[in-house]
């Protein structure tokens, strides 16, 4: 056996020492994965997030912890999405009757003539925050969506 094939095989054995050394399970990923499961199950969505980037950060070669975190934060990240959709919906629900409440008035004021500064500004205000609003919740419902299909995506890999 020449010097270079000795070579080449202790670089294959000490790159498989390190492949299957990375492959093994960390107490410490292990522990932090049940912290976040923890998170979840308490609604503590946001730290779910941020505990999972460390996750991921801190620990890369955790695989089984990571997999395992992509399935929370992809719930915990649906979870809030919903409940922003929620706050979006009925702030915008009351947007839309302010402003179709306004909408005949200004018109008739418009037409004749004695349309205040005040009253088109507060008029124009309301629009931009309806539309404000509308984007967002159009957003909010094209995340949702996302998340759905990346879930059903997962569910179809197994």
């Amino acid at each position: 056996m020449t010097s270079l094939q000795t070579l080449r095989i202790a670089i294959f054995v000490a790159f498989s020492a390190v492949s299957l050394t990375s492959c093994e399970s960390n107490p410490e990923a292990k522990q932090l994965l049940k912290e976040i499961q923890a998170d979840y199950e308490a609604g503590n969505y946001q730290r779910v997030i941020y505990s999972i980037d460390s996750l991921r950060h801190n620990y890369p070669d955790a695989i089984e912890e990571r997999k395992e975190a992509l399935k929370i934060q992809q719930e915990a990240s649906l979870k809030m999405a919903q409940e922003n959709l929620a706050l979006v919906d009925s702030s915008l629900q009351a947007s839309i009757r302010q402003f179709d409440e306004m909408k005949p008035i200004v018109e008739a004021h418009r037409k004749e003539c004695v349309a205040t500064e005040e009253e088109l500004q507060q008029f124009n205000e309301l629009r931009a925050r309806r539309d404000s609003l509308q984007g967002v919740f159009n957003l909010e419902c094209a995340k949702i969506k996302y998340i759905h299909k990346r879930q059903k995506e997962l569910t179809n890999d197994k």
